[in-house]
């Protein structure tokens, strides 16, 4: 339970009401899949050893394509990242990110994934910044580095 522990005190910055971290809006007008791509990019070269999935997200998809979507398992409130690494290192190798662009916040179907996996001990948050991300992830045990400048 430390590495709950240890996530405590990232939510402790936020200052808001939710068990799970969501980072606060800003005024860049990077899209949200401008910021997840810079993640995606920036976990590559920093943590080579950890795995991304992307989650497809539903909304522009067809009845049809929604429906079949349904079938194969795909549900609302999906996050847009799983990420995870060796269970042999702390953190217990799993954590689950959606990224927002700087206005826009989390759908109700959105908080009621974030809750669910926050009770079930996992890792989990909203970011805005790349950097957020990664260091929410070293934080809780990802095999991440330091960048360098």
């Amino acid at each position: 339970m430390e590495v709950l522990a240890a996530f405590a005190d990232i939510l402790a910055e936020t200052g808001e009401n939710e068990p799970w971290f969501i980072e606060a809006k800003d005024s860049n007008p990077a899209s949200e899949l401008q910021r997840q791509m810079t993640f995606l990019s920036m976990i590559g070269q920093l943590g080579p050893s950890c795995d991304v999935l992307a989650i497809p997200n539903a909304g522009k998809a067809s009845d049809w394509e929604r429906i079949q979507r349904w079938k194969e398992g795909a549900r609302a409130g999906a996050l847009d990242l799983l990420i995870t690494w060796s269970v042999d290192l702390p953190g217990h190798g799993v954590f689950l990110a959606e990224f927002k662009n700087g206005k826009s916040m989390p759908t109700p179907a959105q908080v009621d994934r974030l809750n669910r996996y926050y009770r079930q001990g996992h890792c989990c948050g909203v970011y805005r910044k790349p950097e957020t991300l990664i260091a929410h992830l070293r934080a809780v045990g990802a095999p991440i580095r330091e960048a360098r400048i």
